[in-house]
Order: C-alpha cells, then structure tokens, then sequence
C-alpha cells in the first residue's frame, strides 16, 4: 500500500481522481464477499460516490451520497422518487432510519444523499429499501475528527492565497473552462478579511475525473449566482497546478493545504472566514440553492 495516499502533499494524481469511485468498488467487494452482512442473498451493492474522508464519527450531521444500477448494470438506473434507509453500526444495531429523496436538478446522474449522525467510528452498513426494485448495501467507515486533515463546518478557513487575474499563484492555467469561468478576481486571502462571505469551489473543468460528479458543478453555480452577485465573494480553484492532457501534474498549492484527496468540494464561509458548510463530491441545484440560502 501507498501510505503517502493519505498524504494530500504527496497523493498521487490516480488515487486523487480515483478515491470516490474506490469506494464503489469497496462496496461491491464487501457485498460480494458477505463480509457483513446475515442476508447477503437478498441483497445487492449500492454505488457509492464519497470518500470516507468525508465523514466522522460524533461530528453531528454527516451527509453521504448513494446512488443504484438496475439489473443491466447501468449507473443510476434505479431512480426512484424516495427510498427508505436503514444504518447500522458495527455491531448490527440500527443506529438511524430515515428516508431520502432523489436529487437531479442539473446533474447527469440521479444520487440520493443520506445524512447520518454517526456515534463511533467502524464499518457501518447501509440498508437501502426501494420497495418493488429490490434491496440494496453500502458501507461507510466514518473517522474522528482527531485524526481528519480536512476542514470542517465551525473550523476558521486558513488564509489561503488562490489564483486571481492578477497573481496566479502557481497556477497555470488558473481557470481550465473555456471561456473562463468569471470567479477569479479575488484571492481567498483577501476576501477572508474583506467582512464579506465567501464561497470556494474547488474543480477542473477540463480534468474532471468522473464526469457524474465534478462536470457540472461550477456550470451550476455560475448559473445559480449569475454575474451581478453582490454582499460576497465567489472564487473558483483549480485542482491541479499545471495540468496537461498528458500529464495531469501536481495539485495546486492551495488545494494540497486545503488537505483533501477528492474533487469537486465548495465551501461557504461567513464574514469572519469561519466554515458554514461543506458539499463534498457531486451536488444538484437543490442542495447548492440551500447552500447560498445561508448567505
């Protein structure tokens, strides 16, 4: 094993890309192998699209993100309007039991998050009941936050110097949308002392690992606050510092302090630079609408 994968100085460009869709793989493998679960025949692996770096262990409210293939093995060819969950902890007790709707508004793939106030860390497994359509199972294994290296909602954002017009950082390109997208006046620095709100979004456009997940995002978000906001500061990030379409090369030096080993995530952070909220992997409009709504 590569230990430096947890490493986000030093994480290599395929495991960075590849970490969320490992997790689908993970889950399969586990269903596969029954390494959980007393029924496993009637059930079938969930597709999951987070990274368990995503989530903690008594950290309140941690969201989670599913999504099902039918019997031909399409992705997201089961999509119905709502499906019941149940969580289980390491021990098999039902920790939490809720409902989820689907999410689609403005992305390729329907997905259903499902948000879990997680008591311990461990392997915990997910029931997913989609009525006539069969039963299905994941698995997440939610950290501490002792031991996360990301930021989380409550912590105060670092000053981190990002690509502007004026400065790029390192960066080159600093916006790979053509045209470029038009959230790169500011430095995050400075829009954390300015008194304004912020939110960040970190993506590559032209590099997008998983084209469910990260292609639509900043497309989406220049749609939702247009190109006259005002009362905050909106600031795009590349993910990598001087990608090719040979070589991706090395992650953009404010994403590498930022700790993370997945794209695409947005932050929003009040006047004062502390994180209000975090959407992490892939998000519709709905959810990024209920993320500007705090502002």
């Amino acid at each position: 094993m590569d230990h430096n994968i947890w490493d986000p100085k030093h994480v290599s460009r395929r495991a960075f890309l590849s970490v969320a869709g490992s997790g689908l793989a993970a889950t399969a493998f586990l269903a596969a192998c029954g390494v959980r679960t007393k029924d496993q025949d009637q059930l079938r692996a969930a597709s999951k699209w987070f990274s368990d770096q995503t989530i903690i262990s008594n950290g309140g409210p941690q969201r989670t993100i599913w999504s099902f293939s039918d019997d031909d093995g399409n992705l997201g060819g089961l999509s119905p309007e709502s499906i019941d969950v149940e969580v289980l902890d390491t021990d098999f007790q039902v920790i939490h039991s809720t409902s989820t709707r689907r999410h689609i508004d403005g992305v390729a793939m329907p997905y259903y998050p499902v948000i879990v106030p997680f008591q311990q860390p461990g392997v915990h497994e997910f029931r997913f009941d989609l009525g006539t359509r069969g039963n299905y199972v994941g698995y997440a294994t939610p950290g501490s936050r002792a031991d996360s290296t990301i930021i989380w909602p409550g912590d105060r954002f670092p000053g981190l110097v990002t690509p502007t017009l004026a400065s790029s950082a390192g960066v080159n390109p600093i916006c790979t949308r053509q045209p470029s997208c038009p959230f790169h006046d500011i430095s995050l620095n400075d829009s954390i002392l300015s008194g304004r709100a912020t939110v960040l979004i970190v993506s590559t456009p032209a590099f997008c690992g998983t084209k469910w997940m990260c292609g639509p995002v900043l497309e989406n978000l220049m749609s939702q606050v247009g190109s006259n906001y005002s009362g905050f500061d909106v600031i795009h990030a590349e993910v990598y510092a001087n990608p090719s379409a040979q070589d991706l090369g090395p992650i953009a030096p404010a994403v590498a302090e930022m700790g993370v080993i997945y794209e695409p995530f947005i932050f929003l952070l009040d006047e004062q630079g502390t994180v209000l909220r975090r959407l992490d992997h892939i998000w519709d409009n709905v959810e990024l609408r209920e993320l500007l709504s705090l502002i």
